[in-house]
């Protein structure tokens, strides 16, 4: 009896029904873009709250001491307890070589080099030293460095000239870019502030040349190198003394946190980390304009301060984007099509 051989059909009709049942909801979430997002949301709110603000390579770095008793006329007095490298501060990271914490916040020391980029080249004064502080309202960087002639007044005839320093902030910080720090460039300009003993009725009395606002530093944007914008009403205030023992000049800039707006004026508020560069002409050498010793871009980084509004608004703006990021992740999920079932062999 010949044996009758299944077809196709009466196979398939011999075998049981394939249920395909839908995966567990975990496992779905699991599957879903969802814990990656809350993963960086999460990694994001960390970095915010340990105040992980990388800035730049450079090891160097000044750190602006929180002084909320400190007034505004300490901070522009040398002789004032604020400017002691042993005053304590309860804020202070740092630690000795043992890794023992210090509590007081060390004189940043700064090394310098000639410019070399334009005409004149040139500029010989080999570091400084420097500190900051700030109120709730004012802050003040304190620059110190060694030069054995104390000149006040231009000579030109003798190739003689003013005493200066400045300060070189970006005016907007991007992440990621630094503005080139010989006077910045046309899309990425920085602040300069620049004192000059011929300015200075501290030291130079009633010989001094007057500015228009009548003080010895001239707050200046600059757009790139050999340009200077000039920009009223914003100088700094400053104080400056020379220490004929140890031929010392001592320089304080002081100036509101907050001035004019970003265009004219770096911003700073507590917390933040920027940049901080220096330059430093020596008159009795021949060093004025682009003649002059200059820093790299250093980490300048503030305190925290007293930032309760602040940190009410952080909260308040990473909850609101989370929320919107929720939402939307709902209803992408919901809107979406479901991924199609594999048919049955």
């Amino acid at each position: 009896m010949e044996q009758q051989l299944d077809t196709p059909q009466s196979i398939q009709e011999n075998q049981p029904e394939i249920t395909v049942r839908p995966l567990p909801r975990w496992q779905r979430l699991l599957r879903s873009p969802l814990p990656v997002l809350v993963a960086a949301f999460a990694l994001a709110l960390g970095m915010w709250m340990v105040d992980f603000q990388p800035v730049s390579s450079d090891s160097t770095k000044l750190n602006a001491a929180y002084e909320p008793t400190v007034s505004d006329s300490e901070l522009l007095n040398l002789k004032s307890p604020v400017w002691s490298e042993d005053r304590k501060n309860s804020l202070s990271k740092e630690t000795d070589a043992n890794g023992n914490p210090t509590g007081k916040l060390s004189t940043t020391v700064v090394p310098l080099s000639a410019q070399y980029i334009a005409p004149e080249q040139g500029g010989s004064i080999l570091q400084l030293r420097a500190r900051a502080a700030f109120n709730d309202k004012t802050m003040a960087v304190l620059v110190q460095w060694q030069d054995n002639t104390k000149n006040v007044f231009s000579e030109v005839g003798k190739n003689i000239y003013t005493d200066s320093v400045a300060v070189e902030f970006p005016l907007i910080l991007l992440p990621g870019h630094q503005p080139f720090r010989c006077m910045g460039q046309p899309d990425s300009q920085v602040n300069i502030w620049q004192w000059k003993a011929e300015r200075d009725p501290g030291v130079a009395g009633d010989s001094r040349i007057v500015t228009g606002s009548g003080k010895a530093v001239k707050n200046y944007v600059g757009p790139g190198i050999g340009f200077l914008q000039d920009t009223a009403n914003l100088d700094p205030d400053s104080s400056a003394s020379y220490d004929e023992a140890t031929h010392t000049w001592s320089v304080i800039f002081s100036r509101p946190l907050s001035l004019g707006d970003n265009k004219t004026a770096a911003q700073f508020n507590p917390g933040d980390a920027t940049t901080i560069a220096f330059a430093v002409w020596d008159g009795g050498n021949g060093e004025r304009l682009s003649k002059k010793a200059v820093s790299t871009w250093v980490d300048f980084v503030l305190q925290p301060g007293n930032t309760t509004t602040q940190t009410i608004i952080n909260f308040a703006t990473i909850g609101g984007i989370g929320l919107v990021g929720l939402i939307a992740i709902v209803i992408a999920w919901r809107v979406l099509p479901a991924p199609k079932k594999p048919a049955a062999a």
